[in-house]
């Protein structure tokens, strides 16, 4: 997997296109939290997700709080694959 790119606001995840980042959320939060920003092209039916938006056509922004290590489980790792393998197949 590539290495993340930073910036003031957040990192940036590309392999030949961006397809996730991990920021701080830009509203105060009762707890500390990151927040996971993945590019699919489906959108996700899970608790988990705060939101997601269609920006383009078949292309769904999705935005995941982690309040702790344990929430870095195999499914947000399943979902940051699949952001990966769609961002590869984008021109």
């Amino acid at each position: 997997m590539p290495a993340p790119i930073g910036t003031a606001s957040q990192i940036s995840f590309y392999g030949r296109h961006l397809f996730a980042a991990v920021s701080l959320p830009r509203r105060k939060r009762p707890e500390p939290c990151l927040l996971v920003t993945a590019g699919l092209d489906h959108p996700l039916s899970s608790p988990r997700v705060l939101a997601s938006a269609e920006p383009y056509p078949g292309r769904w922004t999705h935005h995941i709080e982690i309040f702790c290590e344990e929430e870095l489980d195999e499914e947000l790792l399943g979902w940051l694959n699949e952001a990966w393998a769609f961002s590869e197949r984008k021109r």
